[in-house]
């Protein structure tokens, strides 16, 4: 029985550190990581934040971290941050009231890395998003431009913008199935790209303008 209370060699091996806290446990759900470490020799030897990764370096920024001297209680904290990550995700996918099922391959005209997407419906290959964003949401995206969406250039970057949230987001050619064949445009998409669209006419409108 003692067995299930050690840590494996694989645990020990794979240590992974934040301040002077090891990390013990660590689940990415929705834009954070919710993080519990540990280490003996503080005072307060548990430590729960959460962390996110949007900077120049993609390294870890810690996060309303609260230390503890007492296991059960910083456990306590680490699951209610998680719950209440695990909600905000469920609340972003309540908006949408279209199907969500992934595309597939079959949906797209498959991509040729020599040709120029910009301006083009593309659909990003859901593995390459966490589990909880492997829907028809995270996936139609309108290729705006970088050097991965002109076939003519080197480089991998590809920026679009997402038909669901209207965000601008970079991706790499490689994330690509393909662009998406008309007929397996669903209505949201058509309605989203219009929008999309009548914004970046305003916007160059407006631009003339002010000149």
């Amino acid at each position: 029985m003692n067995g299930e209370k050690k840590r494996t060699a694989m645990e020990a091996e794979n240590e992974r550190r934040i301040g002077p806290y090891k990390v013990e446990h660590s689940i990415h759900v929705g834009e954070k990581e919710v993080v519990f470490g540990i280490n003996e020799n503080e005072n307060y030897p548990f430590c729960v934040c959460y962390c996110t990764y949007d900077n120049i370096f993609s390294a870890p920024w810690p996060e309303k971290a609260v230390a503890s001297d007492n296991y059960l209680e910083a456990m306590q904290i680490f699951m209610e941050r998680l719950q209440e990550k695990m909600e905000a995700v469920r609340g972003e996918q309540e908006k949408f009231s279209f199907d969500m099922t992934p595309f597939t391959l079959a949906d797209c005209i498959p991509d040729n890395r020599s040709e120029n997407i910009t301006g083009k419906v593309i659909v990003i290959d859901p593995k390459v998003n966490r589990y909880e964003y492997r829907h028809s949401a995270c996936q139609l995206v309108l290729a705006e431009g970088g050097f991965g969406a002109d076939g003519g250039q080197r480089g991998q970057a590809v920026f679009g913008i997402g038909l669901a949230d209207g965000k601008l987001a970079e991706w790499n050619r490689c994330d690509i199935l393909g662009e998406l064949r008309p007929e397996r445009t669903p209505e949201w998409a058509k309605e989203a790209l219009e929008h999309i669209k009548a914004q970046e006419k305003e916007k160059k409108s407006k631009s003339r303008e002010e000149r």
